[in-house]
């Protein structure tokens, strides 16, 4: 092929090429689809100190504030303790459990079984009460879902999506000695609660957000 025609050619392949498809191209549109922003939920607790009273029932002053520590029970003495925590929750399908965890007292053994005996505790939701006393032998974690969840809400009380600047749950904790100790038993024998943790878990069993 002499360089007359090669150049010939090379030059209509070049231009082909150029064209690309364009020379079939068929009709097209596009549309533009909007994006959306994923965003996760909330989970949170935070707890405040503990404060004591004195409840016992006879008292002709009512009910008081004590420091633990210092108090010293006698039979049939009555002391509370409050709890109070701030918890939150935001998720559509978000489900959480509460619980107390390594929640306990050491001490003189025969004390704790006496006091044990006769502990009780119960759960206040914005001022109300939501679990009555309860054996604390019983304790159980408790169970609430956010408000955005849409399943089956009405079987759990709800949390809001954020804390909220005052506290709005309370754990009530009731420590009785009771009255029937024979002569001098227990006399100086002492006892603490230990520290502890308030942990709120997520749960999904039971269907979706813990159902």
């Amino acid at each position: 092929m002499n360089k007359k025609t090669t150049g010939i050619v090379a030059g209509a392949a070049g231009a082909a090429l150029l064209m690309g498809g364009a020379t079939f191209a068929l009709w097209n549109d596009s549309a533009e689809v909007a994006g959306g922003a994923i965003t996760a939920g909330n989970l949170d607790v935070e707890a405040g100190t503990v404060s004591w009273q004195d409840v016992s029932a006879d008292r002709t002053q009512g009910d008081h504030e004590i420091n633990l520590d210092t108090f010293r029970i006698v039979p049939g003495d009555t002391v509370e303790g409050t709890l109070p925590l701030s918890a939150a929750l935001e998720g559509d399908n978000l489900a959480a459990e509460l619980s107390l965890d390594k929640l306990g007292v050491t001490g003189d053994g025969r004390l704790l079984a006496e006091l044990a005996e006769h502990a009780t505790y119960e759960v206040r939701l914005d001022g109300e009460t939501i679990v009555d006393a309860t054996p604390l032998a019983a304790a159980q974690p408790l169970r609430f879902a956010s408000a955005d969840n849409s399943q089956n809400v009405a079987a759990l009380h709800t949390l809001p999506a954020a804390l909220t600047d005052a506290p709005n749950l309370e754990v009530v904790l009731s420590v009785t000695f009771d009255e029937d100790v024979a002569e001098r038993d227990l006399v100086e024998a002492k006892a603490a609660l230990k520290a502890f943790d308030v942990t709120l878990t997520q749960v999904r069993d039971g269907g979706v957000g813990g159902f």
